[in-house]
This record gives C-alpha cells, sequence and structure tokens, in this order.
C-alpha cells in the first residue's frame, strides 16, 4: 500500500504529460495514451520486486537473530565466529556455557551490540 502511495505523484504526473501531448502537441491518442499505460503497468510489475522496501517495519537487523540457528565456525571458548544464514558474527557462549566446539550446530539467545550470545543446539 506504501508503494503505491508513493508512486501517485509519478502517475499523476506522466498522466498530465501524456494530456499535454496528445492536446498540445498534435500525439496520436493512442501514442500518448499508450505511454501512460506503460507507465503503469511498470509500477505494477515492479511493486512485485520492491514494495517490502516500503513495509513499515523492520526486516533483518541484530534483534531478528534471537532464536536463529547456526554453525560454530571457530570453538567458542568463550568466543568466536558463528555462521547464521549467510552471515558471519561474533559470538560468545551464553551465560552458564562453558565451551562450544567448532562445527557444533548453535541457536542465538541474546544479542549484545553485535555480538551473538550462542547456546549448543
Amino acid at each position: 500500500m506504501r508503494y503505491a502511495a508513493f508512486q501517485l505523484p509519478g502517475i499523476a504526473l506522466a498522466s498530465a504529460l501524456s494530456f499535454a501531448a496528445w492536446e498540445w502537441f498534435a500525439v496520436p491518442a493512442w501514442a500518448a495514451f499508450g505511454a501512460l499505460a506503460l507507465w503503469a503497468a511498470k509500477d505494477l510489475l515492479m511493486a512485485r520486486f520492491v514494495a517490502h522496501a516500503y513495509e513499515g517495519h523492520a526486516r533483518g537487523g541484530v534483534h531478528d537473530l534471537v532464536g536463529r540457528r547456526g554453525i560454530a565456525e571457530s570453538e567458542l571458548a568463550p568466543s568466536g565466529t558463528v555462521r547464521i544464514g549467510a552471515e558471519r558474527w561474533r559470538a560468545e557462549c551464553a551465560p552458564g556455557v562453558a565451551r562450544i566446539a567448532a562445527g557444533a550446530r548453535v541457536r542465538v539467545v541474546e544479542v549484545d551490540g553485535l555480538t551473538a550470545l550462542v547456546e549448543a543446539d
């Protein structure tokens, strides 16, 4: 919905230009309003790919890591690195966990700044 609202000024301008081209410059109606139809079709096609960028809620971010699972790339004793999805994160063992071996599956229980606190999964 937000994407459509941002496209309204462009559609209004394209409409005005199409009308002006038809009325003042003797551009055939089929060409002037065909161009307008192509402009609108472009917005409809692009909406599918970019509408998520206009959504109000954040996607991603460090706090969305909590609960995600990954693999310890190095031994965590108590800190090291983990791979969560396609990203590599600095990680520390969660309180009460002394060590996690490299290659072990882990789960993020908390995020402290840009450091994931993990436990063995």
